[in-house]
């Protein structure tokens, strides 16, 4: 499996980049996110050694796979721009911007928990984040719904 997907590698990420240009999403912005996430990863691993935490695959292959899934965030924002015509790049932006300072906040945890060889409260970032996009995107659901029935605002 892992021999098929490295001999794929390039048409996978040619398709990726595809995607990104036909979205007018920055390439640099994601590549720069999908570095700090390899690298928060990592830094996780050595952390979970320094500090003797159970260490497993499992968890590891789980908390790769959701930080790619947080990819898919700021991809289906431009989706959703393209498809209702709307000029979200900057939202966008803006999203994949609060991405990169939650992914170095959550390096710089990682950095003080290996140094200071104690557990760094965790800051979820994350959480606050998905929670903001959803609460703007209800905004703007309802805002779309008032223009198809103006009565709408009045019987919430």
């Amino acid at each position: 499996m892992v021999h098929k997907i490295s001999e794929y590698s390039n048409e996978i990420k040619l398709l990726l980049y595809g995607i990104f240009i036909y979205l007018e999403m920055d390439i640099e912005i994601v590549k720069v996110l999908f570095y700090l996430m390899v690298m928060d990863t990592f830094l996780g691993i050595i952390k979970t050694i320094v500090l003797n935490n159970p260490f497993s695959f499992k968890k590891l292959a789980l908390g790769f796979v959701s930080k790619l899934a947080v990819l898919l965030i700021p991809t289906a924002l431009a989706l959703m721009s393209k498809g209702l015509n709307y000029n979200f790049k900057w939202f966008v932006t803006i999203v994949m911007d609060l991405l990169i300072v939650s992914d170095g906040i959550s390096i710089i945890s990682n950095i003080i928990a290996i140094r200071t060889k104690k557990e760094v409260e965790n800051f979820d970032a994350m959480t606050l984040i998905l929670k903001s996009i959803r609460n703007r995107l209800v905004q703007l659901f309802k805002r779309l719904l008032i223009t198809i029935d103006p009565k709408y605002h009045i019987e919430k």
